[in-house]
Order: structure tokens, then sequence, then C-alpha cells
């Protein structure tokens, strides 16, 4: 949880100093929502690890005015990725599962187009500056320096040749259960469809001795299983 005395963190991907107008949202957010006023002090980050201490010059709702100050911290991104390759979701629930995806720690999430799925892909297409939007502001919430990479939504055969196999980690109900321990090395996570992996597409991530588990009996609900997943191997390296 932030403490009331910390700044409140607002995204600027090309930050300008002295100065910088944000956009009609965000000003919303910041002098409405949050009823920032002349003077108060406010931190911007470039989603590449960099942030700056900055004030309010002008609390317009509509047209935000900051006046940039030095930049006080510079992080480097972690050399350990962890990535969601995770089949599209209908509705609200890929809203919700980026969001908290975010706040998880991801470094990358991947929309897969599977054989169940339930989504096409020019409907991802034009969700994805929504999808992206989440992205931003669950990260200015919970004060991370980097922003994941949201990428396009490609084909599950396309992402299965562009992966190594041995960073994969496919979830399947029939698998054994994560380990609690596991290398703290790059990976990604595959998560299917509400219908569940193909038969088609378990064979073919069988045939490139992908790894598979699953986390427990339980029957999770697409939006939960990648954070299921994702905090499970965060935990398996004891959350570095």
């Amino acid at each position: 949880m932030r403490s009331e005395s910390t700044p409140p963190r607002v995204y600027l991907a090309t930050p300008n100093p002295p100065s910088a107008v944000l956009s009609a949202a965000a000003s919303h957010h910041l002098v409405r929502v949050r009823r920032l006023r002349r003077g108060d002090p406010i931190e911007v980050f470039d989603g590449k690890g960099r942030v700056w201490s900055a004030k309010v010059d002008d609390a317009s709702a509509q047209a935000c005015a900051l006046k940039i100050g030095p930049l006080f911290s510079e992080t480097a991104p972690s050399a350990v990725r962890t990535e969601l390759a995770v089949a599209l979701i209908k509705g609200d629930a890929m809203d919700r599962m980026l969001r908290a995806a975010t706040e998880l720690g991801v470094d990358g999430i991947r929309p897969l187009l599977c054989e169940r799925s339930q989504v096409g892909r020019e409907r991802a297409a034009g969700r994805h500056e929504h999808w992206r939007r989440i992205v931003v502001s669950a990260a200015e919430q919970c004060r991370r320096v980097h922003l994941p990479d949201l990428l396009a939504a490609q084909g599950f055969d396309e992402f299965l040749d562009q992966s190594d196999p041995a960073d994969c980690l496919l979830l399947r109900p029939d698998a054994p259960a994560l380990p609690m321990r596991l290398p703290h090395r790059s990976s990604t996570l595959l998560i299917g469809p509400e219908g569940g992996w193909a038969d088609a597409e378990i064979e073919r991530t069988e045939q490139r001795n992908i790894r598979a588990f699953s986390l427990g009996d339980l029957i999770l609900r697409a939006e939960t299983a990648p954070l299921a997943a994702l905090a499970a191997l965060r935990h398996a390296w004891r959350w570095r």
C-alpha cells in the first residue's frame, strides 16, 4: 500500500524538462480525483526506469501543467524477465488480468490466439490501445518504473516458432504441481483459454519438450490462472 505522503506518479513517454502538459484523462484524474493543486509535488516516469521530481504548475482538469525538476532515480531493467503468453480473454476479465499482472511485476504480456479463443485478431487489435492504458494506470498506481511490454496478439503456432522451449512453462490441469523452487531465469508462462488447450496444441508443446505444470486440483477462471501462476513463479524465486 502507498503512504498518503508519497507523491503520485504519472507516466510520460518522453518527458521534456522543465515543463509538460498532461493529457485530458491524466489531468482529470490528478485534479478531480486526486485533488492536486498548484505547487503539489508529483513524480514523472518514462516507463524505462527513469523518474523525475515535479510540481503542479497549473491545476487544470483539462490540461494540467507540470514543472519538471531533476532526474532523481534511474533503474536498469532486470536481467531475468517474466512473461505471460496468455490466451485472449473476453470482456472486462482481460482488463482485470492485465492490471493485476502489472502489479505483480510481469515484464511482458503476449496475447495468444488459440483454437478455443473467443476473441479474434481484429478485436484484439482494436483493444490494444485500451489495454495499454490499463497497464500504464496500473504501473502508476503500484509505482513501477518499467512498463511491461504489451505485444500484439499472435497465433499460438507463431508464438511457439519464435520462443525458446527451455524458457516456457505450460499451465495444464493434469500436469504435476509447480515446484516450490525454480531456477531464477527468464521464463514465459503459457496460459490457455476458457475452454482449455486443444489436444493439438498440447501435442505441439510436447513435441517441443515444453515443461507442463499445474496449480493444484482447483479449476481456475481464465483471468485468475495467469495471476496465480505469476505469483507462484515469483514465490518460487523468493520474490526476486
